[in-house]
């Protein structure tokens, strides 16, 4: 009974310490959304990007535009045409009708890709100037404050944006 006794004591101890250690833990938040667009290497990323997504406009507008003439011209021909030139021309519109398409499904991965390598270096900085200002200022833990997340911010929660955004150097 004794031993009980000693087990349920120090049990509570225990949980009764582990509270009180939870408490001094201090909790953050970011909006790590807002820190990635303030920083100069996002906007540096977005003209690369725009750069990228302009030339295969141009390229799928050129395209387009030739296959249009085609299509244009076979309308206004094929009565004049024989059937084996008919056949010609509409295999060669439907050739390019696939190399639009098939342009299309290349040129969106590409773009995706090329967002994914250029974002990559702007998350790795913003992360780890997070890690750093977390660290400085002491906070355990740290939490994305995105507004569509966020469900509650007790008072006293500490936001590192100004204090990730003074790290990175970026001035409001």
């Amino acid at each position: 009974m004794k031993n009980t006794i000693k087990l349920v004591v120090a049990i509570v101890l225990i949980a009764l310490c582990g509270n009180v250690s939870a408490q001094n833990e201090k909790i953050a938040y970011i909006n790590l959304q807002d820190l990635i667009l303030a920083m100069p290497e996002y906007d540096s990323a977005m003209v690369k990007l725009q750069k990228v997504g302009q030339e295969l406009e141009n390229t799928m507008e050129e395209m387009s535009v030739e296959y249009n003439k085609k299509f244009e011209d076979f309308s206004k021909n094929q009565d004049l045409w024989s059937e084996l030139v008919k056949q010609s021309k509409t295999d060669e519109l439907m050739t390019m009708q696939r190399r639009i398409q098939s342009f299309q499904e290349q040129a969106q991965e590409s773009y995706q890709q090329e967002q994914a390598k250029l974002m990559q270096p702007v998350y790795e900085k913003a992360s780890k100037a997070v890690e750093t200002v977390a660290k400085e200022q002491g906070a355990q833990l740290v939490f994305d404050a995105n507004p569509q997340i966020l469900l509650y911010k007790a008072p006293g929660t500490l936001d590192l944006l100004p204090a990730a955004k003074q790290h990175l150097g970026i001035r409001d």
